[in-house]
């Protein structure tokens, strides 16, 4: 597995999610829109696709829908469950992507 630059994983996360907020969806609408037409992505794109909008919901004082809720659950878990080490994530990244992960997992008790 080539190595995954975890930085512009987040910022092509970003650019789908707000490219649908930017066409006038609604948060809620644009996380669905995101998810559904990027579905066939790699677990850890996912992952980070997934977490880097709810991120975004968490500091922007939106509220996390218990659909997104229910589909972070299960991406959390498939996060804690995953082998990382086969992606090469500098120390620094898994150091943000795990402080992300916390921030979500904060959010939603």
């Amino acid at each position: 597995m080539n190595k995954v630059n975890f930085y512009q994983k987040k910022y092509e996360a970003l650019e789908i999610f707000y490219g649908w907020v930017d066409q006038g969806s609604e948060y809620d609408v644009a996380v669905e829109q995101s998810i559904y037409y990027n579905k066939q992505m790699d677990e850890l794109d996912e992952i980070i696709l997934n977490i880097t909008i709810a991120t975004r919901f968490s500091r922007c004082g939106k509220t996390i829908s218990d659909k997104f809720k229910n589909r972070l659950e299960n991406i959390i878990s498939k996060y804690k469950t995953m082998n990382l080490e086969k992606y090469w994530l500098t120390d620094d990244e898994m150091t943000v992507l795990n402080e992300e992960v916390e921030e979500i997992e904060g959010i939603m008790c």
